[in-house]
């Protein structure tokens, strides 16, 4: 029994000692996958030593010496190195990944975070904002996305990973982060300068991410591999679930801290630009003979041309033709809006009565071609479709901060709620809304236009015009197809 309790003793000598060197190995660096503090050695190996020992009455230290070594082996195969050159990117890795306790048992996640890293590493250093004609952000204000556009791909990113861990941990979510570290970190993997043939090609670059994803082989071994690309793909949009809706919040959150970087940045060296007056609008209506009028400047970006929407992006185009056709009263036929009453929300930190008025006026009677956003009528309404009344609410909200309205998807059922809101609040508080020709629920309905010799509809909001000044000067403002209009009615087949 001597010799057995000598075998132990010296297996428990050998095992402490073989974890201190497995320890100090792990700790040389950060960024390594530690081994296991507890080393096994197999009873059929001791008993073989044990067995000699009735022969001998000794251990020798050379038996031993197989055991130790196989063991520190074993140790060093699980090793695994993550290097990085940047060291904003080691530091961020090291800190909320490799050393993180959310990833203690997500080792495939964290090699998926690395692969992305290394591409953000190599290319992470363009813009954080595209201009694909399709794509969400070259609908922005032109401040905002010239603002947004001094954080690099890598930064904003990184930001968004941030939120990310700050919001599940406040949920008490520790464990959905890896799989949603993934989502934040390759979310707008898109906007790589390598894969911009991709981004045009299929119009948003959220669409892009889900390819750049798949073509990570550690990417495809995940099991909820689907829920997060659908994540990615729906970050713009009306995202599903925990992991998606987490992914869409944190990256509202980190825009506008990144706008207001940009903004603090802007006011230490120059003033922020001013936003085209209403008298530098109309200098620009006077260079035609026909007055065209060209759609506000936050249809797209600085230095990017007008693009009409390309054809190969079929579902962008579609959708936006069909809004097209049912704005401007095109020949399609006329579609019902959602007919339950949107909810009201809280717009107080952006929304100015009048200011929104002021930045409604310049529409009025402005045209291109036949297309139009607001008309006025002798009969003292003024018409506004649903379309200018958005695009005034989101650069409101841009000039505000508040992003989660400003980046709000074209199609996301949420805008519904802003403009109800916005028009409920005009319709009660300042009664500038015509209340007689739509119904409260409502944020605007459907009219019949009859021009000289045929009709169309469209869906608008009618104001009363003394909201904007002289009807009389309104009506001396038209051109075009305008001048055709003779009158219009409630669509009365609405409900």
């Amino acid at each position: 029994m001597d010799i057995v309790n000598s075998i132990l003793l010296g297996g428990t000598v050998l095992l402490g000692g073989i974890a201190v060197v497995a320890l100090r190995q792990g700790r040389q660096k950060k960024t390594a996958i530690q081994p296991s503090k507890e080393v096994s050695v197999t009873l059929e190996e001791l008993s073989r030593l044990w067995a000699k020992s009735k022969e001998t009455g000794k251990i020798q230290i050379s038996d031993l010496a197989p055991i130790w070594r196989d063991a520190i082996d074993s140790g060093k195969r699980n090793i695994k190195s993550y290097n990085f050159q940047d060291e904003k990117i080691a530091e961020f890795f090291d800190e909320y990944i490799d050393q993180a306790p959310w990833f203690k048992k997500a080792s495939r996640q964290k090699d998926v975070c690395y692969q992305i890293l290394l591409l953000l590493e190599r290319e992470g250093g363009c813009s954080s904002v595209v201009n694909a004609a399709d794509d969400v952000e070259a609908s922005w204000d032109s401040n905002t996305y010239t603002l947004l556009g001094k954080t690099s791909l890598l930064d904003h990113t990184l930001n968004v990973a941030l939120e990310t861990i700050n919001l599940l941990r406040n949920e008490n979510a520790n464990h959905v982060i890896p799989d949603t570290m993934i989502a934040a970190l390759g979310h707008d993997l898109g906007k790589l300068p390598s894969i911009k043939g991709h981004l045009y090609s299929l119009g948003e670059h959220p669409l892009a991410a889900g390819r750049v994803l798949a073509e990570i082989n550690e990417f495809k071994q995940l099991v909820r591999k689907e829920e997060i690309s659908r994540a990615i793909k729906l970050h713009h949009k009306r995202p599903e679930g925990l992991l998606g809706q987490t992914l869409k919040k944190a990256d509202q959150l980190a825009r506008q801290k990144e706008l207001e970087w940009a903004v603090e940045q802007l006011a230490e060296s120059n003033p922020i630009p001013e936003q085209d007056s209403e008298n530098d609008i109309k200098k620009d209506i006077q260079t035609d003979s026909i007055k065209p009028v060209v759609q506000p400047e936050s249809a797209s970006p600085p230095s990017a041309p007008v693009k009409i929407k390309n054809s190969s992006s079929a579902q962008g185009s579609d959708a936006a033709w069909r809004a097209q056709a049912d704005i401007y009263g095109e020949e399609e036929p006329v579609k019902k809006k959602i007919g339950n009453t949107p909810n009201r929300i809280d717009i107080s930190a952006w929304f100015d009565a009048q200011a929104f008025l002021d930045a409604l006026k310049p529409y009025i009677n402005r045209i291109t071609g036949r297309r139009f956003m607001a008309f006025s009528m002798s009969d003292g309404y003024v018409y506004f479709q649903a379309k200018a009344i958005e695009e005034v609410a989101r650069k409101l909200a841009e000039q505000a901060g508040a992003m989660d309205i400003a980046t709000m998807a074209a199609d996301d059922t949420n805008m519904r709620q802003v403009l109800f809101t916005v028009v409920d609040h005009l319709r009660v508080k300042h009664g500038v809304i015509a209340r007689e020709l739509i119904k409260d629920q409502y944020f605007g309905g459907y009219f019949t236009i009859t021009t000289g010799g045929k009709t169309m509809k469209g869906f608008y909001t009618p104001f009363h015009a003394e909201a904007f000044g002289s009807i009389a000067e309104m009506e001396n403002e038209k051109s075009g197809i305008l001048k055709n209009f003779k009158s219009v009615e409630p669509f009365l087949n609405e409900d």
